[in-house]
């Protein structure tokens, strides 16, 4: 009994101190040194903490593009330096649109040019439930699948140009003009140079037809006489005889060499090979002078099969271009570079917008629904609202391209290789040619 009254005043004694001890702290006040440090601490805590709940809570939604391309087959080249263009616009929409919360990705499909395999590859991504698609190069894949993309709803920025292809269909647009302006650009080019007579050979397709039925009309307006157009089957079975055929056709019809005459080769870069071996070796077509096109110019084909002779005949050809002097494809030339690993040719800024004035379309409205996304685009198309890499977009009634600036292309051998040089500029505006001074040599007689 007294062990447990001890313990019991034991308890009582320590509860007495301790009281005692509060007292006095409370009396002296707070300290000066800790609770500041503690209370910062505290705060900053409480912010990190928000910080990471706002930051949890926001959600990206991703937006999958589907994009087209050549990446086999005669447009092999274009194809391939268009992806790199094509991916570089999406790294470039992420950076751009990232405070909206939307993330693109990219789902590439190798068209190889072929109206069948592009159906196919546009029926592929449908089922994946993408809605939008870039990059389609060639005329004959989009005529297979504008049906498709019309009633589907699945809008389609491409780089198709024949004029065949200037009329309506709904959900399609394309970036560079159509070859009627190609046309007037060649056939300014031949006058400028003196060409009075011209004989044509053609891929067979869709292209190839609606480009060479322009040149031919084209050059009535210039006193060029068309001595014969001749149409080849671009098929690969085909070739190089179908090739090798057109072009006897045209040698006889032009008969014999002269400073006037020229040679006029209307395709891709494969078929091109094929044509341009025909013609090097032909006694008349060898001797004149050659012109080609935009499928044809920068090719590798066409240059390893006969750059000698590309050379001697002062070929030269005509690409959509923007202005060199643009800021925004300037701009665009140096990232490019940077990313592709090699300078932008041909269509690559084309490419590029096809991808990104979409992308762009989509953050802006908020929208992934393709039908509002169309009548954007339609309507960006009438004020020039996107401006891009090839400069301010206006689409016309068809949602083909107005514009008509082009790079004059041609072949010069530098430091013993046959090499593609930028020759000059054709003005859209004002029809009027600029020759560059490294393209002087091709301009002369």
């Amino acid at each position: 009994m007294a062990s447990r009254t001890a313990w019991i005043v034991g308890v009582v004694v320590l509860v007495i101190v301790i009281a005692a001890v509060v007292a006095y702290m409370a009396s002296q006040g707070p300290s000066q040194t800790t609770t500041p440090t503690t209370t910062t601490q505290t705060t900053q805590t409480t912010t990190q903490t928000t910080q990471t709940t706002t930051q949890t809570t926001q959600t990206t939604q991703t937006v999958t593009i589907g994009a087209l391309v050549p990446l086999t087959g005669s447009l092999q080249f274009m194809g391939t330096s268009g992806q790199c263009a094509i991916k570089l616009a999406v790294q470039d929409a992420n950076k751009m649109f990232a405070s909206k919360g939307i993330q693109f990705q990219l789902v590439t499909q190798d068209s190889a040019c072929d109206p069948n395999t592009a159906l196919q590859m546009l029926q592929t991504v449908y089922s994946q439930g993408i809605r939008f698609v870039v990059g389609l190069t060639c005329s004959s894949e989009v005529s297979a699948v504008k049906n498709f993309a019309a009633q589907n709803h699945i809008v389609i920025t491409s780089i198709s140009t024949s004029p065949l292809l200037a009329v309506p269909k709904p959900y399609i647009f394309r970036l560079p003009p159509t070859d009627d302006a190609q046309a007037q650009v060649i056939t300014a080019l031949m006058h400028m140079l003196g060409i009075k007579k011209l004989v044509i050979v053609y891929r067979s397709d869709a292209w190839g037809q609606g480009l060479s039925a322009a040149i031919a009309n084209d050059s009535a307006k210039y006193g060029i006489q068309v001595l014969g157009v001749y149409g080849y089957d671009p098929s690969p079975s085909a070739m190089p005889a179908a090739e090798q055929a057109a072009v006897q056709k045209a040698s006889a019809a032009l008969g014999s060499p002269s400073p006037d005459a020229a040679f006029e080769i209307v395709s891709f870069d494969q078929d091109g090979a094929a044509v341009v071996q025909a013609a090097m070796n032909d006694p008349v077509l060898s001797k004149v002078r050659w012109f080609g096109t935009d499928s044809n110019v920068y090719g590798t084909a066409d240059i390893q099969a006969g750059g000698q002779a590309l050379a001697n005949a002062k070929f030269m050809g005509a690409v959509a271009a923007p202005n060199p002097n643009d800021p925004h494809y300037q701009q665009f030339a140096r990232e490019f570079t940077q990313f592709c690993g090699h300078a932008p040719t041909g269509y690559d800024p084309y490419y590029y917008d096809t991808a990104m004035m979409v992308m762009e379309a989509i953050a802006k409205t908020g929208s992934t629904d393709p039908t509002v996304i169309n009548s954007v685009l339609e309507q960006w198309g009438k004020n020039g609202t996107y401006v891009g890499a090839t400069g301010p977009v206006y689409f016309d009634q068809y949602h083909d391209r107005i514009y008509a600036s082009y790079l004059i292309v041609g072949v010069e051998i530098i430091n013993g290789t046959p090499t593609w040089i930028n020759a000059g500029f054709y003005n859209g505006t004002t029809g009027q040619i600029t020759v560059f001074p490294q393209g002087q040599p091709l301009f002369s007689p």
